[in-house]
C-alpha cells in the first residue's frame, strides 16, 4: 500500500497542508482562510465562493463569519439580487492576503525543496494532467473542500475553467520564476 501512487499523493498533500498551516499560524490564518481571501480579492456572492472553493455551505458560512469578525472581509447586498450578500475583502484583509501569499511562496519552497526546479516543473505538468483527465463527478464534496487547502492561488486557476479553446493556467513553480 505505501508504494501506491494515491497513497503517496494524499501523504503528500497532507504532509504540504500541515506545513501551510503551520506557517500561516504565524499570521493567525488558515489556508482555507487564505483560500477565502484570495478568490474575494474580486468580490463575489457567497454561494460563488462557496461553489468556486468547493466548500460546503455550513462550511463557508463558518469561514465568513471568522473572516469578519476579524474585519479581513464584509458582507455587502448585492446590487442585483437582494437575497444575495457579496463577500468583499476589507483593506486589512488584501493586506493578510498579501502577506499569506507570501508565506505559502516560502511554504511550496520548502515542501518542494527536495526536488530540483526542472523536476518541480515536471511534477506539476503531471498533477495538472492528472487533474485534468480525472473523471467529472469523481471526487466527494469532503474531498472537494479540501483541494484547493494547501494553495490559494491555485484555488482561483482550479475554480475558474478555461474558456474554450484555451489552456489551463500552470502552476507557479519556483524553479519557474
Amino acid at each position: 500500500m505505501r508504494d501506491r501512487v494515491p497513497f503517496l499523493l494524499y501523504r503528500a498533500a497532507e504532509a504540504s497542508h500541515a506545513l501551510a498551516n503551520q506557517m500561516l499560524a504565524e499570521v493567525g490564518l488558515a489556508a482555507r482562510q487564505v483560500g477565502v481571501l484570495t478568490m474575494v480579492i474580486e468580490p463575489m456572492t457567497q454561494q460563488a465562493l462557496a461553489d468556486a472553493l468547493r466548500i460546503d455551505r455550513t462550511t463557508m458560512v463558518a469561514l465568513i463569519d471568522d473572516l469578519e469578525q476579524r474585519r479581513l472581509v464584509v458582507r455587502k447586498r448585492h446590487p442585483r439580487d437582494r437575497r444575495a450578500f457579496l463577500i468583499c475583502p476589507t483593506d486589512a484583509g488584501r493586506a493578510a492576503q498579501k502577506t499569506a501569499v507570501a508565506i505559502l511562496d516560502e511554504q511550496q519552497r520548502r515542501f518542494l525543496a527536495p526536488l530540483t526546479p526542472q523536476e518541480r516543473i515536471h511534477l506539476s505538468e503531471l498533477l495538472i494532467r492528472l487533474h485534468a483527465s480525472a473523471p467529472a463527478g469523481a471526487d466527494s464534496p469532503r474531498q472537494r473542500a479540501n483541494d484547493t487547502a494547501d494553495d490559494p492561488q491555485a484555488a482561483g486557476r482550479l475554480a475558474r475553467p478555461a474558456a474554450k479553446g484555451q489552456r489551463a493556467a500552470r502552476p507557479r513553480t519556483h524553479g519557474s520564476r
